[in-house]
């Protein structure tokens, strides 16, 4: 049953919701619309609106992060337990909070895990997130030798979903609710090579066999990762997104 306390009621405003006590699904299309619109990459020309929408996107964030966990444990109480202070259970046991999802790359070249991040990641997770503690892993996508202002191609994988970002400087958002198929195909079957990819073959002879390919629940292609990638780290990623379908769907 969904929760119909005043916090929820105001995230319900934020996220335009009309219902006064919506569905799951209705949160779902409602919190792909406002972040859409409130995300701060289309105001890249406007630093005032930039700013503006950066608070916007937070809110709602948690808009549909509270909605979406009150709507499993509804706080509704009554006139007359609220105005009591709760009662102390002595047997109670608290429920121990759930495990942080956790992704090991074994060292690989521009991998890190939580909270062992480099510099550049700081500002990208605190304008991607609003809540850093959140971010799992972050992996720069950027050709090797490549300074680190010009280093603006990324993955980041987060509790909720994954952030990318490609070489055209465009922003992708994948819930783990949402996604569909994750597939390993051959590299050459996804296309032309990169320079970066094809310089370091030549300078090293490291050819990567695979291309990762992440669907949408909806069946269409989210994002594809064949030549900015190495092998062994598709590899986890795969096995990574693969295991946040199973626990989300639970």
């Amino acid at each position: 049953m969904p929760c119909v306390c005043a916090r929820c009621v105001q995230h319900s405003k934020t996220l335009g919701l009309t219902q006064a006590s919506p569905t799951k699904a209705a949160m779902r299309k409602a919190f792909r619309a406002a972040a859409k619109r409130w995300h701060p990459d289309r105001f890249e020309n406007n630093t005032r609106a930039q700013k503006d929408a950066e608070e916007h996107f937070k809110l709602v964030q948690v808009a549909y992060r509270e909605l979406w966990d009150h709507d499993e444990h509804p706080v509704q109480p009554s006139l007359e337990t609220a105005a009591q202070p709760p009662v102390e259970t002595p047997f109670a046991k608290p429920k121990p909070p759930a495990p942080a999802p956790t992704i090991h790359f074994a060292g690989a070249p521009g991998c890190f895990n939580a909270p062992n991040f480099p510099p550049i990641a700081h500002p990208i997770i605190a304008h991607h997130l609003a809540d850093p503690e959140h971010a799992i892993a972050f992996i720069d996508l950027s050709g090797p030798g490549s300074p680190p202002r010009s280093r603006s191609q990324f993955v980041l994988l987060t509790v909720d979903g994954i952030v990318v970002r490609d070489a055209h400087k465009l922003v992708s958002l994948l819930w783990y609710s949402d996604l569909g198929d994750v597939r390993i195909t051959e590299r050459r079957r996804y296309g032309k090579l990169n320079f970066w990819p094809r310089l370091v073959e030549r300078l090293y002879g490291v050819r990567p066999k695979y291309a990762l390919l992440v669907y949408r629940r909806t069946g269409s292609l989210f994002c594809a990762f064949a030549d900015e990638m190495d092998d062994s780290v598709k590899k986890v990623v795969y096995n990574f997104l693969l295991r946040m379908k199973s626990e989300t769907r639970r």
